[in-house]
Formats: structure tokens, sequence, C-alpha cells
């Protein structure tokens, strides 16, 4: 007889990772299609994975850390009218049917005049007998729990393999994961403080057709299918931005919904954060009441992050008959129908009932000034309570961070703001709880032995201080990557916004000066820098070591124009030590897959002969084993000549491994090196 293993063993062998429980995010998990993420997204994935799980220790069941990284709205009472309809559902005799699996009629139909009446229109509406005056109609609009799971579907329902969705940059991190778990591919539209960090049309319309003439060029000799740009994600408000295109945007929104009509590219307007814009007057403006830009438009409206339900998980989708009528076939297939009760509490809160705009200004009038004072009280914390121009609000906040924080020593440390930390120029927010912080100048700046040069390392550096934690730049897609930046949160109580802040003053006053220069990723401007130091320290250290004849054919301009024509393949696998603009060394690392014996490599390390003994090497040696590891990598292979007796010391000192020996044929001769070998875990946790 065959001895066949346990259920649950064979469970363990197919997925070992259930073997151990899991505090905090569960895993972000891959793409349906079983491919890999590809870069960029799978750097959002590693971000939001380290803020999740990673970065916290193993105290984390039983001491609680400081989260500046949730996205749960301020506590604030659920809107009313929709706790209302909820309890007429509960109390009815009608519990125990199944509901329709796009909704009920009368709930759409509640919808449908709430979109109406904010200037939803359509004017290329289809011959049916049940289309309004504005031409639409409740097979408009479809329901179900959460703007997430409806993003998911929409995104598999409107493209194919190879597809791209564009999403800006800054974005909701895990709306860019989930559109390639869907099955899409995701590029970014960076957004820049000279726009305002607002769309630009004319940027979008060049991204949408170097994209598609990319694509084109790739897929040509295939037949059918060419894959293309099929939508572009317009989140208004922008989280993490809290920037605003409404009324007084409309023109821009009007170009913006242009360049995607003519080009065939649906916009996916993500109004979640809508109602929470601070000017009631410029509320976020859907693209879809710009006559001719309903078809080409599917709206997202929910209850979580303005009403007071994120526990409820309650969204809607207006959208063209065709989209709508897919959208309900799945979730037919794959939940069978939403439950009624969050068509219920949706009909109660977007509706066009007389007693609702009494109701919706009580509500939303306290419930903006809730976040607009949070936000002045965040920004006393991070820029010094002079910052702040109402008397009257100043005076409110002082009172509150003096009745919290007693000793006198640490309120005045408090009250004059975070050290070199800013708001990112020209960014206030116009909307929602999210706030980015500026910790760029803690660059190179020392904690014991761990020098911060990565966002991973700043994560790190706030945990092991004082267990705080929040979402860096990389989880959202930040446009500047020499860039430190953090979104935190402002929907805390007051007292955890003060005490979260209080821990972060206190870890920063900690920081130590680094060194004259920073460790950063390359950029074009480097490359001449780069090439000299290269064949400098090829002349200069093997000297002796390589024949003269090769080190005298080495070209400066040649290198130089090698390393220009390769940039763009190979700017993120590239880091420099640089002291203002000038380059001290650089180190150059690959990435391999599993398959591989050892699955990366420190492929070339070179610091300029002014510079050696200043332990530039070694912070180059550390940044790469540090980035290494946050993608995922467990070990680097290095290889140096056998006769460079100071590497061999180098890398020795390090706790480099001496693992392996091969021939190099260089030039014209043959020349034996060792490879050395890091353990990146080991590196990284010492470092």
């Amino acid at each position: 007889m065959i001895i066949k293993s346990s259920a649950i063993d064979r469970m363990l062998q197919q997925h070992p990772n259930l073997g151990e429980r899991r505090f905090g995010l569960p895993e972000i998990g891959g793409r349906d299609d079983g491919d890999s993420f590809n870069p960029t997204v799978q750097e959002i994935a590693d971000a939001i994975e380290y803020y999740g799980f990673e970065v916290r220790d193993d105290d984390i069941a039983t001491v609680p850390d400081i989260d500046l990284g949730s996205g749960n709205p301020t506590k604030y009472p659920p809107f009313p009218m929709s706790i209302e309809e909820m309890k007429k559902s509960l109390d009815s005799l009608s519990m125990y049917k199944y509901p329709y699996t796009e909704g009920a009629d009368d709930i759409r139909q509640v919808l449908l005049d709430y979109v109406e009446k904010e200037g939803f229109i359509n004017t290329q509406p289809y011959n049916y007998s049940d289309i309004d005056d504005k031409g639409l109609c409740v097979h408009n609009i479809t329901f179900l729990p959460s703007t997430s799971i409806a993003f998911n579907m929409i995104v598999n329902i409107i493209s194919k393999p190879g597809d791209v969705v564009l999403v800006t940059g800054p974005n909701y991190g895990l709306f860019t994961i989930r559109a390639e778990r869907a099955g899409a591919e995701v590029d970014i539209l960076p957004l820049s403080k000279e726009d305002n960090w607002l769309v630009n049309p004319e940027k979008l319309a060049n991204k949408i057709d170097d994209v598609n003439d990319s694509l084109q060029k790739v897929y040509h000799r295939r037949k059918g299918y060419i894959p293309r740009v099929v939508a572009f994600v317009n989140a208004n408000p922008n989280n993490p931005t809290g920037k605003v295109m409404g009324e007084k945007q409309a023109e821009l929104l009007k170009e913006i919904g242009e360049v995607c009509l003519k080009r065939g590219v649906f916009i996916i307007d993500d109004l979640v954060y809508r109602d929470l814009t601070f000017d009631s007057s410029n509320l976020a403006k859907p693209v879809a009441t710009i006559p001719r830009m309903f078809r080409n438009t599917i709206s997202l409206f929910g209850l979580s992050k303005s009403y007071g339900m994120a526990s409820l998980r309650a969204g809607f989708v207006v959208a063209d008959e065709v989209i709508i009528r897919e959208l309900i076939n799945r979730i037919f297939q794959g939940m069978d129908s939403a439950p009624d009760i969050v068509g219920r509490a949706l009909a109660g809160a977007f509706n066009v009932r007389p007693e609702r705009d009494h109701i919706y200004q009580d509500y939303f009038s306290k419930l903006r000034k809730i976040y607009q004072d949070k936000y002045q009280l965040l920004k006393a914390l991070v820029e010094g309570i002079d910052t702040i121009t109402d008397n009257k609000l100043k005076d409110s906040i002082l009172q509150k961070i003096t009745s919290i924080i007693s000793d006198k020593k640490l309120q005045k440390q408090v009250l004059q703001g975070l050290p070199y930390t800013k708001f990112p120029d020209n960014l206030e927010p116009e909307s929602g709880f999210f706030a980015i912080l500026d910790f760029t100048k803690v660059r190179g700046m020392k904690y014991q032995n761990m020098i911060i040069n990565t966002e991973r390392d700043l994560l790190t550096f706030f945990y092991r201080t004082y267990r705080t934690r929040f979402l860096v730049g990389q989880s959202i897609s930040w446009p500047y990557p020499n860039e430190l930046v953090g979104r935190v949160t402002f929907a805390l109580e007051d007292e955890k916004i003060i005490s979260a802040l209080t821990q972060m003053n206190l870890s920063l006053h900690l920081l130590t000066p680094g060194e004259d220069y920073i460790i950063r990723k390359n950029l074009r401007k480097d490359q001449v820098q780069i090439a000299h130091i290269k064949i400098d320290g090829w002349r200069c250290a093997y000297d002796k070591i390589i024949a003269s004849k090769y080190l005298k054919s080495l070209d400066y301009e040649e290198q130089t124009q090698r390393y220009l024509s390769s940039f763009e393949e190979y700017k993120d696998l590239v880091f420099v030590a640089v002291r203002r603009d000038e380059v001290l060394g650089y180190a150059c690392f690959s990435p391999r897959d599993k398959s591989n014996k050892y699955d990366s490599e420190l492929v070339s390390l070179y610091i300029k002969k002014s510079e050696s003994g200043r332990g530039i090497g070694s912070s180059l040696l550390i940044a790469t084993a540090k980035e290494l590891y946050s993608l995922g990598k467990n070990n680097m292979i290095v290889w140096c000549f056998a006769d460079n007796t100071n590497a061999i010391q180098f890398y020795e000192g390090l706790g480099g491994l001496k693992v392996e020996e091969k021939m190099a044929h260089i030039g014209e001769e043959d020349y034996l090196e060792y490879g050395y070998y890091f353990d990146l875990e080991k590196v990284t946790s010492e470092n």
C-alpha cells in the first residue's frame, strides 16, 4: 500500500510559508497568472511587506508598536442615514431572501439619482426604453463589498495579458499591486512639484504614446493581439498627496479626459476620498460629469474613507452598461451577490432625499474641520508651533501638547518640531488624512553602527529606537528616488499623534553626523565620473597584476559612452558615494534568479584613490547588501584577483568567506580569481 502524507503535511509541502504564525499584514501574494511582478511593482510590494511584517520585532504579539501607516479614517460616528437604512433592512421581513447579483433595482435607482444630481451625464446613450433624460439607467450601476474588489474585477475585465494600466506616482500602492495581480502590467506616470502634483495632460499623452510605441515594437512580429495601455487610474482626491481636481480644475480634467478618449484608454475614476475635500465648494469633480466622457469612464464610490464605515466594506461602480454587465457576471461567478445590507448602507449615504443635504452638511463640516485641525497639529509637531498662524488654534495645540508631555525640556524640544524633517514643497493636503514627510536630510547620518542611506534604513532606525513605522516612498511610487520620504496618517486621536511624533522626535535626536558623503542610486550625470573612477581604479589596483598593455588600452571616453548607452538598463543597479556632485566611488550589483548557486553578485566596487581608507567601500558594500536583501536575495558572491591582497583583506574584514576559484580571461592573459561569499541577512542585521 502506498503511504500518503496527511492532507495538512501535503499542504505545508506546497505552501511552507504557512508553517508559522505571522503577525501584521498578510502576505502580499503574487499575480493570478503565476508570473512575477514587474520590477516597479515588486519594489512596492517589497516595501509594503517590510512595513507590514518584516520590520516588526518578536515582541509585536504582546507589545504594540506605533503605526503611522494605517489607512483607517478618524474615529467618528458612521453616517446616520446609512445606519437608518441598515436598521430598516434588519427590521424588515425580507432578510430570508437571497439578493439579486446586480443589487436591487430600487437601491440602484437611488444611487443613479444621486450621481445624476452630481452631474453624471451620458451624451451618447443606448436606445433602450428605460434610458432617462441624462442618458442613464439603473443598468449603469452595481454595488459590491469595497471598491478594492471592484477594482480587481474591472482591471481583469478590461485588460488582456500584457496590457498596461497607468497609475500616478505617488499612488495607493495596493491598487498598483492589485492591477498586476489581476493580470495587467503597471506603469507609473510621475507627478511633479512643478505641476502642483496634479496630472499634466501633455505628460499623460506622451506616456501613453511612449508605452504603446514600445509595446508595438516588442510585439510587432507576433500574430494577433498587441498589448496596449488600457486604463489610467485617476485617484481624485489623490491618495496620498491629498490633491484635488474639482470644478476649479474642470478644464484640466477635460483635457485629461480628452487625452484618454482619443487614445481609447479607460479612466478609472477613484472618488472614494471625494467627500473629504476640505474646500466644500471644490469637491473632486467626476470625469463622467464632463460631456462625451461617460462611456470612457469607470467611476468608483465607497463608504469606507469618508462615511465612517470602513468595517462595512461597501462600494459601487458607475460605468457603461457593457462594463456593468460583465462586472455582474464576475460577481455572480465569484461571490454570487453582494450583501443587500451593503446596498442599503450605500443608498443611505448617496441619495437625493430632501433631508440628506442638511445631514450631509452637518456631518461633513464637522469631519472636515477635525481633519484640518489634525493636520495643523501634525504641522506644529513637524515644523514647530510657531508655523501655526491662527492664534486661537495655536493656543489649542499648545495646550494639547503640554497636557500630554509633562517634562518641560521635552515640551520645548517637541514644540520646535522634528529635526531634519519637512513637508515636501508645494504639497499641503487639500483632502483626506495623509501627509508626506521628507527625511532626506538624515541621509548619511548615523545611529550607533548604522548609516541611514535608504528608506529601509530609515524605517529600521525609527523602529529600533521607538518602535514607530510608516509607509516609505517606495511603497507609494514616490517620483523622486533620491529623496527619503514617508507617508503618515493624521487620522489618529490627538494624543496618539502627539505621542507618535514625540517618539519620532526623540529618535531623530539620537542621530549623529555622518560622513561628508551620501550613498544613493546613480544618475545619468554621474557616468563620466564613474568611468574615470573605473579606469583609474584598474590602473592603480591592478598595476603589476594585469598586463600593462591592457591597462594602457583603457579609454575614458569609450568607457563613458558604454555607461551612458546602458544607463537605462542598469540605472537601478549602481550605488554611488557622492560629496555634493562629486562621485567618490561606486558599486555595481546584479540580482539573479534562484536557479543560480548564488542569487546575487557584487559586480564591481571602486573608490577614488584620494578617498581610500575612509570607509566608503564598506558603506557601498553594506548599502548593496541591504538593497539585494530587500529584493529577496539571500547571498552575494564577489570576485577578486588572487593577487589583489588589499581587496582580499577588505572582503574578509567585512565577513566574506572564500568559497570559489575560477580563471578570468582579460586581454590576452588568464588570471586566477577568488570568489567571496556574503550572507545578506547577516550583513543587513549587523549594520
